[in-house]
């Protein structure tokens, strides 16, 4: 199956709070996405922790060829993008001098859209690119956030899973009122999905109230086949395509291609807003929570 796209796009997966199954998302939805739907992806890997690059077969923990060189000027990002062991699926690495960096970068001028200024000499290269972010809102999540086109939000369903998100909308408004720069999110979804506790089907409930076509059909369940793929080194597609964690994820990538084609047409994954955007996903999040 071949999906064709006219424009890149660019998301960013996020959200403050750790554990939610950002890395494992970011990893196995551009696996899909390459693998299943024909499509060249690029991956970046903006935390420090450096697993985006090492689930997908390659080790960057010793080699200076990292994001952190393309952000502080040192190297091209094409330098330092490595191809995985999908066609198709390409990654730029990170680890932990991305840290040591990060306080370099916050006193540059214009250090908000450092990665973005890095993503124009590659973005035309691929169909679409997704990057990782860290657990936390720093000068990194911003960075990434304010290079996409796109957020993609997962939420464990969990109680108070959705109170960290209110930063989160705070910094796409500030990016719109002070910075000119307007990133849409494209929806959210729920991850590590385990339906055994009464908790997972209130939470659920709960959010699909509040967010209507905010949150996405497909849901990622709770599977050890997951962290089997990371210590193996291969996305689910590779490792486990017949697993329900694996379809879940193929089923996820529909989505987002649905989605990106109904707010742009046939001009898919370009920059632009999604019609609705606010009003299903942040705004009623917020209204109902704050």
């Amino acid at each position: 199956m071949t999906w064709v796209t006219r424009r890149t796009w660019v998301i960013s997966v996020a959200n403050q709070k750790g554990g939610v199954g950002k890395t494992t998302s970011v990893i196995n939805l551009s696996a899909a996405l390459a693998k299943v739907y024909g499509l060249k992806i690029l991956a970046i890997d903006m935390d420090p922790q450096g697993h985006l690059a090492l689930s997908l077969g390659i080790d960057a923990h010793d080699t200076s060829a990292t994001i952190t060189s393309a952000l502080v000027g040192a190297r091209l990002l094409e330098e330092v993008v490595r191809e995985t062991q999908i066609p198709g699926l390409y990654v730029a690495p990170s680890n932990d001098s991305l840290a040591a960096a990060e306080d370099r970068i916050s006193r540059q001028p214009g250090r908000e859209g450092v990665l973005a200024s890095v993503l124009g000499s590659v973005r035309q290269r691929y169909d679409g690119i997704i990057i990782d972010t860290p657990p936390s809102l720093g000068v990194l999540t911003f960075n990434s956030i304010y290079a996409a086109d796109y957020l993609l939000i997962p939420i464990q369903p969990r109680l108070y899973s959705i109170d960290g998100l209110r930063r989160l909308y705070t910094i796409t408004r500030l990016m719109a009122t002070r910075l000119g720069r307007r990133v849409e999110i494209l929806g959210h979804f729920l991850s590590m999905v385990d339906n055994r506790y009464r908790v997972t089907r209130e939470v659920r409930s709960d959010l699909r109230a509040r967010l209507g076509d905010g949150l996405f059909r497909t849901e990622i369940p709770l599977s050890v086949k997951a962290e089997e793929g990371h210590f193996h080194r291969a996305p689910l597609v590779v490792y486990a395509p017949d697993s329900e964690p694996a379809r879940a994820y193929v089923s996820l990538a529909a989505e987002v291609l649905e989605r990106l084609e109904r707010y742009h047409g046939e001009s898919l994954g370009g920059v632009g807003a999604a019609p609705g955007a606010r009003s299903t996903n942040e705004g009623a999040l917020v209204d109902k929570t704050g």
